[in-house]
């Protein structure tokens, strides 16, 4: 192709979108180091500062804050009064980048990325394999950041828009009932689980032993280590029988989700239901071809496929699977009532009874 076959709007265009990306890309470690550092919490508690009043605060060098901080101001991620020369957040800044327990926070989201970029030459050479990379071979920051990237949603729509979908559950749960949280990392929709309902039995799973330590430590500092018990156990290897058993985000990243959800079957009271929360998604690939189409994709195609084509069957759904896959895998173990109960941008709630 010659370059008087271009169309140079279109080239225009698609040159704009890779510099945002790379835009995007570039602020990366910084968002890392302004949080790791603490800049981001200095300077919500500083009010309007310049940098060396940062610098004097945060005991950093001033030359690197002011870089940072019109690194973050080009971005939009901090405001520069051009009169005063100094730098502030503003209240939605703060709730994004500041303060960790804010329903808003999306610092994990650089967490996550972090540890994608260095996950990429174990899943280059998965590429020409075939074979896939070991959960437990991930970037130790993947860990940390899918439990901070997860958390707000969860604190903010788990039991307050999601599980109230679920059919007499809140009856159920306050009158004893028995909850499963399967691949439950951290621990911090467990906790969420234990907490609202007191008078439940709780347990939480995950094949990753240093996830389910940091689960007991994340449980026993909020208090509700007597209230939930955690083992490390695989999809298809915990015991016991439960009236809920959940599968957050994550269903998608095992090997078997079909021997997994068979195995929830089994494992079901006869009037138990099975949970699923995935990132939404339509059946169409091309359907997803939007921001959070590319976000989910990405993370799938450097985390989720790798996962578990490292497993037994190593189906791969993908982070995009979409609902009718996710339900024939519910049909192919047994579940006969199966739908999705509720659906916003970044989430869909499936719940399939099993009787």
């Amino acid at each position: 192709m010659s370059d008087r076959e271009l169309n140079p709007e279109v080239l225009k265009q698609l040159q704009l979108k890779v510099m945002q990306d790379v835009s995007a890309s570039a602020i990366i470690p910084l968002m890392r180091i302004g949080d790791q550092l603490g800049i981001f919490r200095h300077l919500s508690e500083l009010g309007e500062v310049n940098s060396e009043e940062l610098a004097n605060a945060s005991n950093l060098d001033e030359r690197y804050l002011r870089e940072w901080l019109y690194a973050m101001s080009a971005a939009g991620f901090a405001n520069y009064d051009s009169n005063k020369k100094k730098f502030s957040l503003s209240p939605e800044q703060i709730a994004v980048f500041a303060n960790d327990d804010s329903p808003a926070s999306m610092m994990g989201a650089y967490d996550m990325l972090t540890g994608a970029i260095f996950n990429e030459e174990k899943v280059k050479e998965a590429f020409k394999t075939g074979k896939g990379v070991d959960y437990k071979d991930s970037c130790p920051i993947c860990f940390q950041g899918t439990a901070r990237f997860f958390k707000p949603s969860y604190e903010k729509n788990l039991v307050k828009s999601w599980l109230p979908k679920i059919e007499n559950l809140e009856k159920r749960m306050n009158s004893g009932a028995s909850f499963a949280d399967i691949g439950c990392g951290y621990g911090l929709s467990t906790m969420i689980i234990a907490e609202t309902f007191p008078n439940a039995k709780v347990c939480g799973y995950d094949i990753h032993g240093p996830s389910i330590d940091e689960a007991k430590k994340l449980a026993k500092k909020a208090g509700l280590e007597s209230r939930i018990e955690y083992s490390t156990a695989d999809a298809k290897s915990y015991e016991g029988n439960h009236d809920y058993i959940a599968f957050f985000d994550c269903l998608h990243d095992m090997g078997d989700p079909v021997g997994a959800a068979k195995y929830a079957y089994n494992h079901l009271e006869d009037d138990g239901s099975v949970i699923l929360i995935e990132p939404t998604a339509n059946d169409n690939p091309e359907d997803n071809f939007n921001l959070f189409g590319q976000m989910y994709y990405c993370f799938s195609t450097i985390g989720c496929v790798p996962t578990s084509k490292s497993q037994e069957v190593g189906l791969a759904l993908g982070a995009q699977a979409g609902p009718s896959k996710l339900i024939s895998v519910l049909n192919e173990a047994g579940f006969k009532n199966c739908k999705v109960v509720k659906k916003n941008a970044s989430n869909m709630v499936i719940e399939a009874r099993k009787n």
